[in-house]
């Protein structure tokens, strides 16, 4: 009877020792595993046929590469190419124009020109912004000529005919007594617009309705922007050469506190030298200030196959006299960073290379998407065409007045005639 008790005490001694020997087991094991399974792999590779051998298992598995992404020979100088390029992008892409706080009161209007298409942006009276084809529905002439400015009534300075801030004809000259003549078939062509949560306004010239590459809206700023001061600058390279992130820096905007200065000084850390950098549409680059102060927004306007026009925008969130807007440097790295591109534009026009080819297989994507859709229709697809077709009903309907104007003429001169011989 007494055995029994210090049997009891030496099996509860062995417990902790048991559990401490099945611990140490399950690590060991668990550390092993890794081990067992990278020797039981090589074992079963090597006991394949030698076609099937690692390097030719793990050769099934890359990405087959065919000729499908080849850039055309033309890339850089086609001017074929860049008229493909307005059909298959430029006309029917989400493209940044400006920003909404441009426009403070109602009939300010902007125009703007990207590539063929002349266009304006007008405050209505109901509060909305609205673009529209700077053409009027008449004989295609501007319905506004200044860059920028306020009118309640736009007036065609060719025949008169008017347009309010909705496009709507308001007023055509000799027409209204024409049988069949509608002003509301005869507003101005609207751009549809996008304001994304920034109140940065994109504009898309696809009467369609498609989307072609997809709009940017990811870049909440949560800041009032005011403009500081907007310029422009013409550069000899083609617009593609300038899509890839980085190809402007503009590290003035960088504001550094000590930690990171030390950082950049010791090269450790290369990012910490340029700003945020975001991009808003194809051709806009928009850059952040590390102090989310300052913004600026870079657009390449193509003008032909070897002509760009760089819009540049400097915005302030918080302007404070005091404080020193670096405006004057940003021009001047921005100036830099062109003639830069002019020297690899040069360099790629002889040599015919496609530097950082990942960045342009966007706009290849969609050119040769649009180039096989007018290879099955069996002609040019224009996505802004519509403005073309009313051109040439608009002619027919002046063709039309002034046939009537020439018979009316007729008539009076008949009677007039008649008059005097009597």
């Amino acid at each position: 009877m007494e055995a029994l008790p210090a049997m009891t005490a030496a099996g509860r001694a062995a417990v902790p020792m048991l559990a401490l020997v099945s611990a140490a087991l399950f690590f060991y094991v668990a550390l092993q595993v890794p081990r067992w399974a990278h020797h039981v792999s090589r074992r079963l590779l090597s006991s394949l046929p030698k076609s099937k051998t690692k390097e030719a298992a793990l050769e099934e598995f890359q990405p087959i590469v065919t000729k499908e992404l080849d850039f055309p020979s033309g890339w850089w100088t086609s001017r074929n190419l860049f008229e493909l390029e307005k059909r298959a992008v430029l006309s029917k892409t989400w493209l940044h124009v400006c920003h909404s706080s441009l426009f403070k009161k109602p009939g300010d209007y902007r125009t703007f020109q990207i590539a063929d298409f002349s266009f304006l942006i007008i405050l209505g009276k109901d509060g909305r912004l609205r673009a529209f084809h700077n053409i009027c529905r008449h004989r295609a002439y501007s319905v506004v000529s200044k860059s920028e400015g306020s009118c309640l009534v736009m007036r065609c300075g060719y025949h008169g005919w008017s347009y309010d801030t909705k496009g709507a004809l308001i007023k055509a000259p000799k027409f209204d007594n024409i049988p069949g003549f509608s002003k509301p078939a005869n507003n101005l062509f609207e751009i549809r617009t996008f304001i994304d949560s920034s109140n940065f306004l994109y504009a898309n010239f696809d009467v369609y309705g498609s989307e072609a590459l997809t709009i940017r809206v990811g870049v909440p700023i949560r800041a009032k922007l005011t403009l500081v001061e907007s310029w422009t600058v013409e550069a000899n390279f083609n617009y593609k050469l300038a899509v890839p992130p980085g190809a402007f820096r503009v590290s003035s905007l960088a504001r550094l506190n000590k930690f990171a200065e030390l950082l950049s000084a010791a090269s450790l850390f290369e990012s910490w030298k340029w700003p945020a950098e975001f991009e808003l549409s194809p051709l806009t680059k928009l850059m952040r200030s590390s102090n989310g102060e300052h913004w600026l927004t870079i657009t390449v306007i193509p003008v032909s196959e070897t002509k760009s026009t760089i819009q540049c925008s400097f915005y302030c969130s918080r302007l404070d006299l005091k404080s020193t807007l670096p405006v004057s440097a940003a021009k001047q790295e921005i100036s830099d960073s062109i003639k830069k591109l002019e020297l690899i534009f040069a360099e790629v026009v002889e040599s015919g290379e496609i530097p950082d080819a990942p960045s342009q297989e966007p706009l290849l994507a969609e050119i040769k998407a649009h180039s096989r859709l007018e290879r099955l229709m069996g002609t040019e697809v224009h996505p802004a065409s519509r403005m073309r077709e009313s051109s040439q009903a608009c002619k027919v309907a002046d063709d039309l007045c002034r046939e009537l104007e020439v018979a009316a003429s007729e008539k009076f001169a008949s009677t007039e005639l008649d008059g005097l011989a009597w």
